[in-house]
C-alpha cells in the first residue's frame, strides 16, 4: 500500500488510526555518500503519463514541475479592475505577467506552473547513490527524518519507485535500532539501520511498482 505521496511537494503523509508509519533517522541506501547533483548526461525534462507534471533535472538540481488548473468567472472579471483578458491571455493572476486562458461555460480557465525544488541549494532533501549505475535515492526530509524513493535512469527514461509497505508489515523488524513515537492517530517508527541492515531492506523490496517518465525531446 503506497504511503508516499509526491506531487507536487514529494512529502509523506500518513494518518491511519492505529497504524505505523516508518521513517529513517538518516539518509539511506548510499554506497557513494551524498550527491549534490545528477550527472549532466542524465539532465533533461522527464514527462509522465499525466499532462502537466514532470521532473526537471539540470545543473542546479532536481525539480518537480506541475500545473495547477484554476478558473475565474466572467462576472468576476467584469466587476474587478484587477483582471483583464486580451488575445486569450489573462492578466492579474501573476504579478507583471499573463497566462494563457480558455473561455468555456462563462469561465476563463488557466494553468499556473509550479516548480518545486527537490534537490539543490536550499533543499533539506538528500540525494544518495547506489553502487548500481544510474540508480539514485531521493531522501525526502520531514521534521528531521527521511523517507526514501528510488530513481532509476535507463534508455532516456526515468522510473520512480516510491517507498511502499503493508500497514502491518514485519519487514522492518530486522532493524535493531529503532524507536517509536506515539501520536494520537498512529505510531511513528524511526529506523536507524546499519549498512548491512540497509542492504537487507533493499533485497526485501521496500519499494513499490515504478512510475515511468520519458525524456522529452
Amino acid at each position: 500500500m503506497k504511503i508516499f505521496g509526491l506531487i507536487a511537494t514529494l512529502i509523506l503523509s500518513f494518518s491511519s488510526f492505529g497504524q505505523k508509519s516508518y521513517y529513517f533517522s538518516e539518509p539511506v541506501f548510499s554506497t557513494t555518500g551524498k550527491m549534490n547533483s545528477i550527472p549532466e548526461k542524465l539532465h533533461g525534462n522527464y514527462k509522465g503519463d499525466k499532462p502537466g507534471w514532470s521532473i526537471e533535472i539540470n545543473e542546479k538540481g532536481i525539480y518537480a514541475v506541475s500545473t495547477t488548473v484554476s478558473s475565474i468567472s466572467k462576472e468576476t472579471l467584469r466587476e474587478s479592475s484587477k483582471y483583464k483578458v486580451k488575445d486569450d491571455f489573462l492578466f492579474g493572476v501573476l504579478e507583471n505577467d499573463s497566462v494563457p486562458c480558455v473561455f468555456e461555460n462563462d469561465r476563463y480557465y488557466f494553468g499556473i506552473r509550479n516548480k518545486d525544488l527537490l534537490i539543490g541549494t536550499g533543499s533539506l532533501n538528500v540525494l544518495t547513490k547506489d553502487k548500481t549505475d544510474n540508480t539514485y535515492y531521493l531522501n525526502v526530509s520531514e521534521n528531521g527524518y527521511y523517507t526514501p524513493m528510488k530513481l532509476v535512469f535507463s534508455r532516456k527514461m526515468l522510473e520512480i519507485f516510491y517507498f511502499d509497505y503493508d500497514y502491518e508489515t514485519s519487514i522492518f523488524d530486522s532493524v535493531k535500532n529503532q524507536k517509536t513515537i506515539k501520536t494520537k492517530f498512529h505510531d511513528l517508527v524511526i529506523l536507524s539501520p546499519t549498512n548491512d541492515e540497509t542492504n537487507d531492506l533493499i533485497f526485501k523490496n521496500v519499494f513499490g511498482l515504478p512510475r515511468t517518465l520519458t525524456l522529452s525531446k
